[in-house]
């Protein structure tokens, strides 16, 4: 089989699911590596012979590498969602682009959803969850990665809870929010502390349902860029699956920026500035009468197209239109945001050292392409200054990872974890690099001898 077909594996089925088992170790491991890695992604990308439309519509697959005295070990498997097992147990397809317009249009009357819980991983107070964009979260046993069932932490969670927490260091607690879509839009924001229960913060109003896939927290505001987009409700409710067929943009609107201050929710400030659009934050704090935000920007919201065009090609999710890393300075007083370009890498999936996150910080990582090249880089992004990691073509890593070395307190005193699958082997593993020096490569690599399919957000526990 050619190069198109071993590509292709980032989008097929697993070929086999397991708990934690030995993985093969490539290198030296570091001695002071302990903990977990948990990625998360579409997993199933079809039901009953059926391929789904669009990627984001495959139920989720968890991975998970567990590091410890220079060993390695695995896990992987598919979240059961309550949606997919009744798939399962009924032998045909009930949900998404697998089944017929009028079915879709019942499932919608009827309120009958299946949860993928495929985008991202939250581990919060010795509990793991797989989180989808719009749904509440899915517990999994973080011992074995089997699925637990929905939950709502609680009774914290109204409707959705997004696939995108932020932790706040200075308040050792996590912030979400939920979007709820209808005639009053609106988003419900969340905390979780590191200790005691999770707890709504507020409701927010908003003008129309929109696009909203992230947002971004400091130690005393909780930070949203909308962008000019707009849900078409009859639409979905007609059972539209195309994502790029489900939104307007409205360029001539620009972009509102919403800050809303954490101890006084009732008292948001909102402003609209240039049209711009934000899939991913790395991280914001605040200087003065000023909020620094970090973030990978897009001219537009097209991404959603291509990703799928992506995936029907095999190619990697790098190959999807990639947008620029820029720093942003938000003045409250005047209700102002003034960005530069920090980067002239294409680039995204900004992650950051978690340690200090809502504070400042000087490096990003960031996955990029430099011409049909994919890699890391590591952003230092007050000296606009770049190292990158690009391994061989015929590689394709996922989102960059930080893992801090124990007892250590720079940003550059650990390793970066980053899933890779190889097409020469039709298998994945995870490289390991030198956060201080990722341009050198792997320090060692852990690997899995089946290949896991494409991953978009994940997380480093470490050992406790």
């Amino acid at each position: 089989m050619g190069s198109s077909d071993a590509r292709s594996h980032l989008y097929r089925d697993p070929t086999r699911e397991h708990g934690f088992e030995p993985l093969r170790v490539e290198g030296k491991l570091p001695a002071g590596l302990a903990g977990t890695l948990y990625r998360n992604g579409p997993g199933l990308f079809g039901s009953f012979g059926r391929r789904y439309y669009h990627l984001f519509e495959g139920d989720g697959a968890l991975s998970a590498v567990r590091f410890g005295d220079g060993l390695a070990a695995g896990a992987h498997r598919v979240i059961r969602s309550a949606g997919l097992r009744a798939e399962q147990e009924a032998g045909r397809p009930l949900f998404g682009s697998a089944v017929s317009r009028p079915r879709r249009i019942l499932n919608n009357l009827s309120g009958r959803t299946k949860n993928l819980a495929n985008t991202n991983v939250l581990a919060w107070q010795g509990r793991l969850f797989g989180l989808l964009e719009a749904a509440r979260p899915v517990e999994v046993s973080p011992d074995d990665l089997r699925t637990l069932g929905e939950a709502d932490l609680d009774g914290a969670v109204l409707e959705t809870f997004s696939a995108h927490p932020h932790f706040v260091a200075a308040r050792r607690a996590t912030y979400n929010f939920g979007m709820r879509f209808g005639a009053k839009s609106a988003l419900d924001l969340y905390e979780l502390p590191d200790r005691g229960r999770a707890r709504r913060l507020a409701t927010l109003p908003l003008e129309a349902p929109t696009v909203l896939h992230d947002f971004i927290a400091t130690e005393h505001h909780l930070v949203f860029v909308l962008a000019p987009t707009r849900l078409r409700l009859p639409r979905a409710l007609l059972g539209e699956t195309r994502p790029e067929r489900l939104f307007d943009w409205r360029p001539e609107r620009g972009s509102e920026i919403v800050v809303v201050p954490i101890e006084e929710p009732d008292r948001a400030l909102r402003f609209r500035t240039e049209t711009f659009f934000v899939w991913h934050f790395a991280n914001a704090f605040e200087r003065g009468d000023e909020i620094v935000i970090d973030f990978v920007r897009h001219c537009d919201v097209s991404a959603l197209g291509t990703m799928r065009d992506v995936a029907v090609r095999g190619g990697a999710v790098a190959d999807m239109n990639l947008g620029e890393a820029c720093r942003a300075s938000v003045d409250l007083q005047r209700g102002r945001c003034d960005a530069s370009v920090r980067s002239e890498l294409k680039c995204e999936f900004p992650t950051i050292d978690g340690r200090g996150a809502g504070g400042p910080r000087r490096f990003v990582w960031l996955s990029v392409t430099d011409g049909p090249a994919h890699g890391i880089a590591r952003l230092d992004i007050e000296r606009a200054e770049t190292r990158r990691w690009m391994p061989p073509a015929g590689q394709h890593p996922s989102e960059p990872v930080f893992a801090p070395r124990p007892g250590g307190d720079g940003e550059t005193d650990g390793w970066v974890l980053v899933l890779v699958y190889d097409e020469s082997t039709r298998t994945s593993h995870v490289a390991v690099l030198d956060a201080d020096a990722p341009e050198a490569g792997p320090l060692g690599r852990a690997h899995f001898d089946h290949h896991v399919a494409v991953t978009l957000h994940g997380a480093w526990v470490g050992a406790a």
